[in-house]
């Protein structure tokens, strides 16, 4: 269909290809861990006692303001968030560190910082009103505590908390222990923090300074709705699969940090839990499961052994969350999918930039807002949630074929090559392109391609 050297390939391939990579030949211990999707946040000052004392004095700068957020290529949003990510940077002390966090306000509004699950004093807990006045914007506040108990900790924003924490203000805590409560290390320590994304959720509707949307001014006692369903900030395609070596012993750290339940599932695998809210579960009665239900609020502690070697999926199992984001992959080194989109292993041309604003797109590629009839036999094909119908498609040469989002969901759709790529399809919309050469073409939804939603155009050379 195209010319392999020039061809541009999708987001979905680009980032699956990108992050494999990047995360192959990763292990070690607790030392060499690897924190998904969470950047560390970075020591500010050290003294000069020795090594063992710099580990003792910890400082770290938090910046809270407003910035662009993707959630995916192609699903740009506008959020509030610690130094310029969702979630904010990952803190990891050790277990009787003293902790010094500077929190500047950057924001247009009042707020705070809440470290949940740590014993601190009063004073410095974070609740605006209770326990502190307000951090103003153009503020700043020093907390300062001592690193206990070790666990899986948070923290998040505790003024106006009920519209900061759901427009990003959160992020992980870790406090490693002194002693150790299993008598052996991890390979690898992931964490995932779940979360949800409400499109009528504007700044300017934290920030007071306009109504809230249709949808959230209905529901009652002001509940929030939800769009999108996060996974370390990101949805879909975007986050990172997790990796792992047959044998290796994983910890996944799950933290709930939005307002509903999620029950995440992984395949293959049954784990063990080994931490509820941070705090360790004794030798010998832990509970082996396949499936654990996350409030809001809670962490639990997952051990996983690597001894299924294959890829499998990891996602929340209330299936409208899975379909909207709260999904990715436990993939083993040198393991592809074994289903369709095994094939975009095949393809792994260099990363190159990729223009998602459809004014742009290329010629023989058009975007519309509005459902198209088909003309001079141009071919529709309808995008259901998770499928395509039709799914396999020929046409000759020269025609054009129409994408319609036909479903509740948010869609797009691209082909495994990169020559064409429509970004976000709302439901109504459309995209179409021109398939000018024969060949074949296989294409996916760049949301739902783990779901089974991929498709086959074959092109024939008579017009």
């Amino acid at each position: 269909m195209q010319n392999p050297r020039t061809a541009r390939i999708s987001s979905y391939l680009r980032q699956r290809i990108t992050r494999r990579r990047a995360l192959q030949g990763l292990g070690g211990g607790l030392a060499a861990s690897v924190t998904a999707g969470v950047p560390v946040v970075h020591q500010m000052a050290e003294t000069a006692s020795g090594r063992e004392e710099a580990s003792r004095q910890r400082e770290f700068v938090l910046t809270a303001s407003e910035f662009d957020w993707e959630l995916m290529p192609g699903m740009p949003i506008r959020a509030w968030g610690y130094n310029g990510q969702v979630p904010g940077p990952e803190i990891r002390v050790r277990e009787g560190d003293q902790v010094r966090i500077v929190l500047r306000n950057a924001l247009s509004v009042p707020t705070t910082a809440h470290w949940h699950g740590v014993f601190v004093r009063p004073e410095m807990d974070g609740p605006v009103g209770l326990n502190q006045a307000p951090v103003l914007p153009g503020e700043e506040f020093v907390y300062e505590f001592e690193a206990k108990p070790s666990g899986t900790r948070w923290y998040h924003s505790h003024a106006d908390s009920q519209l900061q924490v759901p427009m990003g203000l959160y992020g992980p805590l870790i406090i490693e222990p002194q002693t150790p409560s299993r008598p052996y290390t991890y390979d690898r320590d992931i964490t995932l923090i779940l979360g949800e994304w409400d499109a009528e959720l504007t700044p300017d509707v934290a920030a007071g300074l306009t109504h809230r949307g249709a949808g959230d001014e209905m529901m009652r006692g002001g509940e929030l709705g939800a769009d999108m369903f996060l996974l370390n900030g990101k949805v879909h395609g975007a986050v990172p699969p997790l990796q792992i070596r047959k044998g290796e012993r994983m910890l996944i750290r799950l933290i709930n940090a939005g307002h509903m339940v999620h029950p995440i599932h992984i395949h293959g695998h049954s784990f063990r839990i080994v931490a509820t809210d941070g705090n360790p579960v004794p030798l010998g009665m832990e509970w082996t499961k396949d499936t654990v239900l996350v409030g809001p609020g809670e962490r639990y502690d997952l051990e996983l052994v690597g001894n299924n070697p294959g890829v499998w999926m990891l996602h929340c199992h209330m299936e409208h969350h899975m379909a909207n984001g709260m999904m990715t992959t436990l993939q083993y080194e040198g393991y592809e999918p074994t289903g369709p989109i095994g094939d975009l292993a095949e393809l792994a041309p260099p990363p190159m930039t990729h223009n998602h604003d459809h004014e742009q797109a290329t010629p023989e590629a058009t975007f519309s807002r509005a459902t198209p009839e088909a003309e001079n036999g141009a071919a529709v094909i309808s995008m259901v949630d998770d499928r395509f119908v039709p799914s396999e498609l020929e046409i000759p040469v020269g025609s054009t074929v129409t994408w319609v989002n036909d479903g509740a969901n948010m869609h797009s759709v691209a082909a495994f090559d990169g020559s064409f790529d429509s970004g976000a399809i709302e439901t109504g919309e459309s995209f179409s392109y021109t398939f000018d050469e024969p060949g074949t073409c296989k294409f996916l939804c760049e949301h739902h391609a783990l779901h089974g939603m991929v498709g086959k155009i074959v092109v024939t050379s008579s017009p």
